[in-house]
């Protein structure tokens, strides 16, 4: 049974009130939510609160959802407009230095990186992690959402659905951040 199965069994038990099934679809695909988000946002502790905030925007705005884009692809949209929404605060606040928090979190780990036999080897891994959660958080927002989309495992269309664009436009902004990043890599 594939994932899109799976959903669907659950969203129609969730159309009839089952909060349980829609908790059951909001933790089928939270580890994708949160690694847009983290990659988004850089805070871990912004980051669980963007996630829950999106998952109970998404359950009370339930009603409203159609079935037109995949059940992941609509959370996914619904995350990245609530970290927007939070990136756009912080600068606000930080403009009437109402923030006085200096600095960012460290970075999310994008992938998860697997512990190795060699200690060497796996700090040379952990290195080349911290260069490209840099990298990647240095990238222009569209650029860094198409990214962790991508990342996640959505693909091309499921990306443009999620950011509310065009195809073509997510190709660009993904041609775009692949050149970016193996500048900042170093990579030809």
């Amino acid at each position: 049974m594939s994932d899109q199965d799976q959903d669907a069994g659950l969203i129609e038990r969730a159309r009839r009130g089952d909060a349980e099934a829609f908790g059951a679809l909001a933790t089928r695909h939270q580890r994708l939510l949160t690694s847009v988000a983290a990659g988004l946002l850089n805070d871990s502790g912004k980051t669980e609160d963007v996630v829950q905030d999106a998952i109970l925007s998404a359950w009370k705005a339930f009603d409203g959802y159609r079935g037109q884009a995949q059940f992941k692809n609509w959370l996914c949209r619904i995350v990245v407009n609530k970290a927007y929404s939070v990136m756009r605060w912080g600068r606000l606040r930080s403009w009437l230095s109402l923030d006085s928090a200096s600095g960012a979190a460290v970075a999310q780990t994008l992938a998860d990186a697997s512990a190795d036999a060699d200690p060497e080897r796996h700090g040379l891994k952990e290195e080349r992690a911290e260069a490209i959660r840099r990298a990647v958080a240095a990238l222009p927002l569209q650029q860094r959402t198409a990214v962790l989309l991508r990342g996640g495992g959505l693909g091309v269309a499921e990306v443009a659905e999620s950011m509310g664009v065009a195809e073509g436009t997510v190709k660009a902004h993904l041609h775009q951040a692949r050149a970016r990043l193996a500048a900042a890599l170093g990579e030809p």
